[in-house]
């Protein structure tokens, strides 16, 4: 198959995948409580490209080191604790050390939630269907970006629609909600 194939079947694939994910609702989330949309994006994106990196590069070896339920439950705590920042923050608060904190805080939880994630067992899945593993990260990296970025603008246009402070509170408790279900999911099982 040509390198070009890969790609865009790799970009395809992730891009639906990522289509309504629990790290294209953060992202989305991060980016309207910081309202850094296009830093926020790079920041998820890096996480995205660091965790599939890892599992294209080394493979099913790493779900023999990493207990994957516990990033899962991490990342979902990671979550809980952000919507709790956002919904308790005053808007007045934002100041670029708190943009700072959220954007690790994006980091952190996008590149643990990716860990063992649908997502990134197709970005496996595809490594092994396709010879190049460097042409299906970046096809999976330009898929990720692309449902994100789509993700982000969608936010960005309802929060200059909408009072920031009329937003913040839904947008906190979703994010509590989302990191409690992620948690809930593998505790249960």
């Amino acid at each position: 198959m040509s390198s070009v194939h890969t790609i865009t079947s790799s970009a395809l694939t992730v891009f639906l995948a990522e289509i309504g994910d629990k790290t294209m609702l953060s992202t989305a989330i991060f980016a309207v409580n910081t309202r850094k949309h296009v830093l926020v994006l790079l920041t998820s994106t890096l996480a995205f490209t660091l965790s599939n990196t890892i599992i294209a590069l080394a493979g099913y070896f790493v779900r023999g080191l990493v207990d994957l339920n516990l990033l899962q439950v991490v990342a979902g705590l990671i979550l809980v604790v952000a919507g709790f920042w956002v919904v308790l923050s005053r808007e007045e608060l934002h100041v670029e050390f708190s943009s700072r904190l959220h954007l690790i805080a994006c980091f952190t939880a996008i590149l643990l939630m990716e860990m063992g994630d649908k997502t990134q067992l197709t970005v496996f899945s595809l490594t092994l269907v396709h010879v190049n593993p460097v042409h299906v990260l970046l096809g999976a990296v330009l898929g990720y970006l692309l449902t994100n970025t789509i993700g982000v603008i969608a936010t960005r246009v309802v929060t200059s629609r909408v009072e920031w402070r009329r937003v913040r509170v839904p947008a906190g408790v979703f994010t509590i909600i989302l990191g409690f279900f992620t948690a809930l999911r593998v505790l249960l099982h």
